[in-house]
């Protein structure tokens, strides 16, 4: 890294695209970026779109004097240059959009109550103007909550956006769950034809399988046990069925796991839940 005479020749030098780094004192850049005394603050980038435009995306965090001190002298550097403030350049498109909707959501929280709400308005068209010149630079869409978000004006409307907000999020957690659900399908398939070893289940509950030749039993989870110790375990759960199940059974299986509810759904044994119906399937294939 080339060794300049101070930290202004860092910046200009930065801005102007000339040479591939440069240090002075702690102010530094490597490329398109440029650091504050190291690469956990950025102060800023060169970016370009797909038309081929450039600019700068221009950190909008502070962190202590001197790199307050930076960030200035780095801004006048490039002041020749389209910047476009962003809360922190180091982002992701995704989390930087995160990030302007809480802010927004922060802000709108002092709505309610205010005495002065045009204040706390106008901040708000701060900061989604923030992510809209930024999501026109680069042709992105805006999330739709980000764009609700930005058109508030009354603490009503707050309002009404953390209900879309839910009900949102609601949707977006069914529809990861029906995925979830259909994958295990076909990676539950697979872990009983021994494809795979491991498998995370997305509903719950443990399965079971049977190793034919060495006539062991194993869990999702890689417990595994014996086929007569697993015969003892469901005479046991069809006993304690024909009582009404039981919590706290008093039982352990293998000895150290403790059986801790059997009902007409599933049973728990240690950290294991496995559904009736599975085991009931189980047995049926073991002729038990």
């Amino acid at each position: 890294m080339e060794r300049v005479r101070d930290i202004y020749t860092v910046a200009h030098n930065w801005a102007n695209r000339i040479g591939e780094s440069a240090k002075a004192s702690n102010l530094f850049f490597e490329d398109d970026n440029i650091y504050s005394y190291g690469r956990h603050f950025l102060i800023a980038k060169h970016v370009a779109n797909q038309r081929g435009e450039q600019a700068v995306l221009f950190t909008g965090r502070t962190y202590s004097r001197s790199t307050s001190a930076h960030v200035t002298i780095v801004r006048n550097a490039s002041r020749h240059l389209d910047k476009l403030p962003v809360p922190d350049p180091d982002l992701s498109k995704e989390d930087l959009f995160e990030k302007w909707y809480g802010d927004i959501r922060n802000i709108a929280d002092s709505l309610a109550g205010a005495r002065k709400p045009q204040k706390h308005i106008l901040e708000i068209g701060r900061v989604f103007d923030e992510a809209r010149r930024y999501a026109d630079f680069f042709d992105y869409e805006l999330p739709e909550v980000l764009v609700k978000a930005g058109e508030i004006q009354s603490g009503e409307q707050y309002h009404d956006l953390l209900q879309q907000e839910r009900e949102l999020r609601k949707t977006q957690e069914q529809r990861a769950q029906a995925e979830a659900l259909r994958l295990q399908k076909t990676r539950l398939k697979d872990w009983r034809k021994f494809k795979v070893h491991y498998l995370r289940t997305a509903d719950g509950f443990d399965y079971l399988r049977f190793h034919k030749a060495n006539q062991i039993i194993e869990t999702t989870q890689r417990v595994e046990f014996s086929l007569s110790a697993g015969r003892l375990l469901y005479s046991f759960v069809l006993a304690s069925l024909e009582k009404g199940g039981c919590e706290n059974c008093g039982e352990t299986f293998l000895g150290r796991y403790n059986i801790t509810e059997i009902n007409s759904r599933f049973i728990r044994v240690g950290c294991h839940k496995v559904s009736l119906t599975e085991i009931k399937s189980f047995a049926k294939k073991q002729r038990w």
